[in-house]
């Protein structure tokens, strides 16, 4: 992905880093500099599903890591989505 306020383009490697490479363009070539480990914190495995996205600013990541603990698959992989938040807040307590 590249970074919108920098001139870096960032990707994750198959054993799940986050890499990094600065790079210039000059008339219609492209240079890209040798990558570099943007982290060497390993993230989940979620195979082709992509499981980073990059703040606005160029400098955070929110990323999906791997789970450190023994709970069961089903568990690790539970996710909660709640869709209209405010009515059900609304319904449950509601303002008087």
């Amino acid at each position: 992905m590249w970074s919108s306020n920098r001139k870096e383009l960032f990707y994750r490697t198959d054993d799940g880093r986050i890499m990094v490479a600065s790079y210039t363009v000059t008339g219609d070539s492209f240079v890209a500099d040798t990558p570099r480990v943007w982290s060497d914190k390993r993230l989940a495995n979620t195979g082709l599903t992509l499981n980073l996205d990059l703040a606005p600013d160029g400098k955070r990541f929110a990323v999906l890591m791997p789970a450190d603990n023994p709970e069961s698959r089903e568990t690790r992989g539970h996710v909660t989505l709640m869709l209209n938040f405010f009515d059900e807040l609304r319904r449950l307590a509601p303002v008087k």
